[in-house]
């Protein structure tokens, strides 16, 4: 048996650990798939992904869970009283599986990034699972944006200074005026890639034959199968 893996195992992987994220809903159940997870992926996505954009969604990540369980969830005994606010036991829980669940998936992806080739990705998505291939080029492309949105970002940071504006996020209204440039312009790059995609012939494409699972296809499904039994029944 082949010791090599087929990138299309690395994209199961990633998504049935993302369905494990959503259906686990207690930090028993998501600490240790979400902690190998973001280890890994961490580690490995970093060479494929800037690390300032690791950075930025790590914070985004962490204020959206503290306001989700504030809001919605502070309820149980008191944990922390700082004046007038008043942290509660549900509103930590819920912080908590918020950000073991985002660990859990930006880990898995970020490791099917760092060992996958976005145009290997393609082909193998087309070629092992039978995705059409405008939808197999659509999530490959977007895995490819990544690198692009960090550039962006900084971009977008140094125009805000030459203008008098802060590049720190402090507020909604920042947020918006950072999120919604940048969404314009990965539109844009996205349609235009997918034109230029259509004119070299990416539907016209023959389909290889399907490559048999090595060993490393049944390491990676195996290793996805044992997080499931730990979480659920361990």
């Amino acid at each position: 048996m082949k010791t090599r893996y087929r990138e299309s195992t690395l994209f199961l992987y990633a998504l049935g650990t993302s369905l494990l994220a959503f259906v686990a809903s207690s930090v028993e159940s998501l600490i240790f798939p979400s902690l190998i997870n973001g280890i890994l992926g961490f580690a490995l996505g970093s060479k494929k992904i800037p690390q300032k954009l690791l950075m930025v969604l790590l914070i985004l990540n962490a204020w959206g869970a503290f306001i989700n369980g504030l809001y919605f969830h502070n309820t149980g005994e008191e944990v922390i009283s700082i004046q007038a606010l008043t942290i509660k036991r549900g509103a930590v829980e819920s912080f908590l599986i918020v950000t073991l669940r985002f660990f859990l998936i930006a880990g898995s992806t970020l490791i099917m990034l760092g060992l996958a080739n976005v145009r290997d990705l393609i082909r193998s998505l087309e070629r092992d699972l039978r995705i059409p291939s405008g939808i197999a080029f659509s999530i490959a492309y977007a895995f490819r944006l990544f690198p692009l949105l960090s550039k962006d970002l900084s971009e977008i940071r140094i125009a805000r200074k030459e203008r008098g504006s802060t590049s720190v996020v402090l507020s909604p209204k920042h947020l918006r005026s950072i999120l919604l440039p940048m969404l314009n312009i990965s539109y844009e790059r996205a349609v235009w890639g997918g034109i230029s995609a259509e004119l070299r012939g990416l539907r016209l494409r023959k389909i290889s034959k399907r490559e048999s699972p090595g060993l490393g296809d049944l390491i990676i499904l195996s290793a996805l199968a044992l997080q499931w039994i730990i979480s659920f029944y361990l």
